[in-house]
C-alpha cells in the first residue's frame, strides 16, 4: 500500500497564505448565484496533465531551483546543468504524444464518481498550453508537438456530454517566458528574476500576454464555471497582475463566472482552496479542499495506487459537514493512461455517493449538531427541515451495533441505503441504533 501520510503528500507545492484582509462576498448577483450553485454541487475533480507527466514528475516544479522536496528534483536520468535542463524539459513536448488519452474516459469516470464539475490544467507553471493558444507556440497544437491536438477542447466536450460543469485552471506564473524568467540571469526560486522597477514594460508585456491567453480560454471553449488561478505568489506589490482588469474582462466574457485567485485573498477569491488539507473547523466563507486521490496531482506510473475508498468518502464527509466543497485531484500518466486503481476507486466512490446523494448535494453544514455515538465517528449535513447523519464505524472487523443520540425533535428516521434502523424519541433528542460495518447515512425529519 502506498504511503499517504502528510509528509508524502507535500508535493502539492503550496505556498503559505498571504496576509488575510477577510473574505469579501461577491456583490454581482450573477456571481452570487453561481457561487450558491457551486456550493450545492459539493464535489468536483481537477485533472493535472502536461509535459511534467511525460517525464514522471508531479508538476512542473523541477524547473526551478528551490529545494522543496523530491518533487522539485530534476527528472530521473537527466545529466547536465540547470540551463540545459530547461532546454531538455521543453524539448520533451516533441515526444509527449499522449496516445492513450481519452477525454471521454476521464470525464465519464469523474461523473461516475459523483463529481459535478471538472477543472483542467490548461497551463501549469511551465507555460506549456494544453489548448490551442494563438499567443504562444509552446502548446499542444504546435506543428512539432507530440500531442498535435487541442486537449482542453476534448476535455470540455467530453465533460459536457456527461453533464459536468467545467473550469479553467491557469497558472499566473509562466517559467517559459523571458518576460518572467530571464535565462541570462540565475534562476533560484519560483519568482521573476529581474528588476521590474528597472524594466516595467517588460513586466507589462508578461501581464498582457497572460491576460490575452485567459481571454482566448474564456472566448473559445464555451461556458466556464470558474477561472481557477494558481501561482498565488504572482501578486502585488512584488508581481502585480492587474487582477481588477482581468476580473472585469472575465465577467464581460463570462457573466457570473467564479474567480479563484488562489491564496491572494480579497474580492477576486470567490472561494478559498486549502490544499492537501481539511480544516478542523470549517471557515465561515465558501471554501474547497483540494486533495489528491493518489500521492501526486498526476499519475507517476501506469498503476498508481489510490487512497482507500473509505478514506476518500470520509474526507468528503468531513468537508461537506464543515461547509466546504471537495475537489479530488486525479491525472493521467505519461501516455494519457488511467490507472486501473483510479478507475476502480472512482467507481466505488460513485456507488456510495449515489446511494447517499440526498444527504450530500444541496446540503449545508451542520457541525453545530453534537451527536453522541458509540464506536463511530459522525458527520452531519442539513437540507431544509431534514438532518443527515453519516456514521463511520471505528476500524474493527465485523458488523457493529452503533448507538446514536441526536439532539432535537424528530418524528422519523431512515437509512439512506435502505438498511434497518431502530428509532425512538427520547428526552430532548432521538435514540437510534444501526448495525453496520461500513460508512452509512441516515435521514431524520
Amino acid at each position: 500500500m502506498a504511503d499517504f501520510t502528510p509528509d508524502a503528500l507535500e508535493a502539492a507545492g503550496a505556498l503559505k497564505p498571504a496576509p488575510d484582509p477577510g473574505y469579501t462576498y461577491p456583490t454581482d448577483p450573477a456571481v452570487a448565484q453561481t457561487l450558491q450553485r457551486w456550493q450545492d454541487m459539493k464535489f468536483g475533480v481537477i485533472i493535472h496533465w502536461g509535459i511534467y507527466s511525460f517525464i514522471g514528475q508531479a508538476g512542473s516544479w523541477s524547473l526551478h531551483r528551490e529545494d522543496l522536496g523530491d518533487f522539485t528534483d530534476k527528472a530521473a536520468g537527466f545529466e547536465g546543468t540547470d540551463g540545459q535542463y530547461q532546454t531538455w524539459y521543453y524539448d520533451q513536448a516533441r515526444n509527449f504524444k499522449g496516445q492513450e488519452f481519452d477525454a471521454n474516459q476521464w470525464a465519464q469516470a469523474a461523473a461516475d464518481a459523483g463529481a459535478k464539475y471538472l477543472i483542467f490544467t490548461t497551463k501549469h507553471h511551465d507555460g506549456f498550453a494544453m489548448y490551442d493558444s494563438a499567443f504562444s507556440n509552446l502548446k499542444c497544437t504546435a506543428e512539432d508537438a507530440g500531442l498535435g491536438r487541442d486537449i482542453f477542447a476534448e476535455v470540455v466536450q467530453a465533460a459536457r456530454e456527461v453533464g459536468l460543469e467545467t473550469g479553467v485552471y491557469f497558472s499566473k506564473a509562466d517559467w517559459s517566458r523571458p518576460d518572467y524568467w530571464d535565462r541570462a540571469n540565475p534562476i533560484s526560486d519560483r519568482f521573476h528574476n529581474y528588476d521590474i522597477s528597472v524594466a516595467p514594460r517588460r513586466w507589462d508585456r508578461f501581464v498582457q500576454f497572460s491576460h490575452d491567453q485567459i481571454r482566448e480560454l474564456l472566448s473559445k471553449y464555451g461556458k466556464q464555471m470558474m477561472l481557477w488561478l494558481d501561482a498565488g505568489w504572482v501578486r502585488g506589490p512584488e508581481e502585480p497582475f492587474k487582477i481588477e482588469e482581468l476580473a472585469a474582462m472575465a465577467r464581460e466574457l463570462q457573466p457570473g463566472i467564479l474567480m479563484v485567485d488562489r491564496e491572494v485573498h480579497g474580492p477576486h477569491e470567490n472561494y478559498r482552496t486549502p490544499e492537501q488539507e481539511i480544516p478542523d473547523q470549517g471557515p465561515a466563507w465558501p471554501w474547497e479542499s483540494c486533495v489528491t486521490l493518489t500521492k501526486s496531482w498526476c499519475s507517476m506510473s501506469r498503476d498508481d495506487e489510490t487512497k482507500p475508498t473509505a478514506q476518500v468518502i470520509e474526507d468528503l464527509l468531513k468537508v461537506i459537514s464543515r461547509g466546504g466543497n471537495y475537489l479530488l485531484g486525479i491525472g493521467p500518466d505519461a501516455t494519457g493512461h488511467m490507472s486501473v486503481h483510479i478507475r476502480e476507486s472512482l467507481s466505488q466512490i460513485g456507488k456510495w455517493v449515489g446511494a447517499h446523494a440526498v444527504g450530500i448535494y444541496g446540503t449545508r453544514r451542520a457541525d453545530d449538531i453534537k451527536v453522541r455515538a458509540d464506536n463511530a465517528r459522525v458527520y452531519c449535513t442539513r437540507k431544509e427541515n431534514r438532518l443527515f447523519v453519516f456514521v463511520v464505524p471505528q476500524e474493527r472487523p465485523g458488523r457493529k451495533e452503533i448507538k446514536l443520540w441526536v439532539p432535537g425533535r424528530y418524528t422519523s428516521a431512515q437509512m439512506l441505503d435502505g438498511g434497518p434502523i431502530q428509532f425512538e424519541v427520547g428526552d430532548g433528542g432521538a435514540e437510534i441504533e444501526v448495525n453496520t460495518d461500513h460508512i452509512c447515512g441516515l435521514q431524520l425529519s
